[in-house]
């Protein structure tokens, strides 16, 4: 090979290196460009990833954040910071002693440390406080975070409302235990002795289904527009007896106007002077009141009180509950009225309040039998009303209502409470004297004939005379049989008005 040929080829070679380094070279470049390309797209991609997560979070109506192992806080969504308050510059970046009083910080900080320690997952109860100032209840939801190489990396926490779902539970007790309580007092209707004894159970069943209240009473108003108390827990019994108050003059009516058919509550009592009788604690004032009306066909009955020596403690559910005793309690006081009317219809004469026929003659023979097994006699009186057709030919029949009205008012009065007197029918009556002679019974129905000749009964103007006859038969020297002895007496009383009759 010729030395130019030599050289010749030594520079295309030369050439070719320069050539084959500079597309290796740019190759390189193009490799590198095209790996920062799709770096760059990944990057991007997980931008937008990311933005798509916060933006999913954000939408969650629970509050939620992530703290790395230190304790700061990374990460948190809308519903966190506006459950706290805060802006999300004063959490990120910041631990939980910069969002909460020490005490509570350091037990939420122990606690993230116990759980990072196990690498577990926690759910629990807890109470925050919310940025209203209340407190609310909650369940807490948290886990650790690691990476791939299993190394803790923080805690992720979501965080649930409970505290609506808990009062409702509540108020489900409350009112399932308060239905128990109005069955027992439904039940109760028949068994009590009087009203007083049924507005006593009522209160105490009311003060039970109210927290906070040990205290309260039952007021009745009166035909006077007087507001009394019936019954009461926590007061000074001798006061409260005392107690009466015009019904225009209570704090009720003043607080709603004069509109007292629903129930209200009253915080400011304690800034009223109206309330003029004591507690049995001299320290305890009354601060809060929720107050009920009592309706019994149409018309206001009176009013349950239950009261608290705290303020506000009265919220809507106790309102609720109140509303649901004041229906069953005038459910139950409607139901008592109509037991007591069909009682006393089962035993007492409507127009003279003394026992009528059926009731007696059902009690007769207990009398017979208690007085045969300890030998006692006893005196049974037929009386008859002398003119009651002319008292209702000349006068109506609203006259003669009256003397018979009076006759039985009058004789009752002047009886021992261990007598019975009862109405047969009409104007004809029954008496059972015990522990008496025939004379003694004498001097009294003579003596209640004068007092009727010098005290008239004036009805419409016009001056009516009561005047009766009667006839006495005696237990057991008459007879031992009911019949008997009407029959004895009914025939000595017809005998009593023939002589009246004959001395006129």
């Amino acid at each position: 090979m010729s030395l130019y040929n030599f050289f010749l080829s030594l520079f295309r070679l030369n050439n070719w290196k320069k050539s084959h380094n500079r597309i290796k070279k740019n190759k390189e470049q193009i490799s590198d460009q095209i790996e920062l390309c799709l770096n760059c797209g990944q990057t991007i991609k997980m931008k937008e990833n990311f933005k798509f997560l916060q933006n999913f979070i954000d939408t969650i109506p629970n509050p939620m954040f992530y703290k790395d192992e230190g304790g700061f806080f990374k990460y948190c969504n809308i519903a966190f910071t506006e459950f706290l308050g805060f802006e999300k510059e004063e959490i990120i970046g910041h631990t939980i002693y910069d969002i909460n009083p020490k005490e509570l910080a350091e037990i939420y900080y122990k606690a993230d440390i116990k759980l990072m320690k196990n690498r577990d997952k926690q759910t629990y109860e807890a109470k925050l406080k919310h940025k209203d100032g209340s407190i609310r209840d909650v369940i807490i939801n948290k886990a650790v975070v690691t990476n791939e190489k299993e190394e803790i990396k923080g805690i992720v926490c979501s965080i649930t409302d409970i505290t609506e779902r808990k009062k409702d539970q509540k108020r489900i007790n409350k009112l399932l235990k308060l239905k128990e309580a109005m069955l027992e007092i439904s039940y109760s209707i028949i068994g009590v002795n009087d009203i007083n004894e049924l507005f006593d159970l009522i209160l105490q069943k009311a003060i039970d289904s109210i927290e906070n209240a040990s205290i309260g009473s039952v007021l009745i108003l009166d035909d006077n527009e007087n507001l009394k108390i019936a019954t009461s827990k926590g007061y000074v019994i001798e006061e409260s007896k005392k107690f009466s108050i015009k019904l225009n003059e209570s704090i009720i009516w003043d607080k709603t106007k004069g509109n007292i058919d629903k129930t209200i509550i009253i915080n400011d009592v304690d800034k009223i002077n109206k309330i003029n009788f004591l507690t049995e604690n001299e320290a305890l004032k009354i601060k809060s009141v929720i107050c009920s009306p009592i309706i019994i066909d149409r018309k206001l009955y009176g009013f349950i009180n239950i009261d608290s020596n705290y303020t506000n403690v009265f919220d809507d559910t106790d309102l609720e509950i109140m509303e649901y005793i004041k229906n069953q309690v005038q459910i139950a006081i409607s139901k008592y009225k109509l037991y007591e009317e069909l009682f006393y219809s089962s035993r007492y004469d409507k127009l003279t309040n003394v026992y009528n026929r059926r009731y007696f003659e059902d009690l007769f023979d207990g009398y017979i039998n208690k007085s045969t097994k300890y030998k006692e006699n006893f005196s049974l009186v037929v009386f008859d009303l002398n003119e009651l057709k002319f008292v209702n030919d000349n006068y109506g029949h609203l006259a003669g209502d009256e003397l018979i009205k009076a006759f039985a008012k009058n004789l009752s009065e002047c009886i021992r409470s261990s007598d019975i007197l009862v109405r047969l029918g009409g104007d004809e009556f029954v008496g059972v004297f015990f522990k008496t002679s025939s004379q003694n019974l004498i001097k009294k129905f003579e003596d209640l004939i004068e007092n009727f000749k010098n005290n008239q009964i004036v009805f419409e103007g016009n001056n009516i005379t009561c005047s009766f006859s009667y006839g006495i038969a005696e237990f057991p020297e008459d007879s031992n049989n009911y019949k008997e002895l009407i029959k004895i007496a009914d025939k000595r009383m017809y005998k009593y008005k023939q002589g009246l009759k004959n001395n006129e």
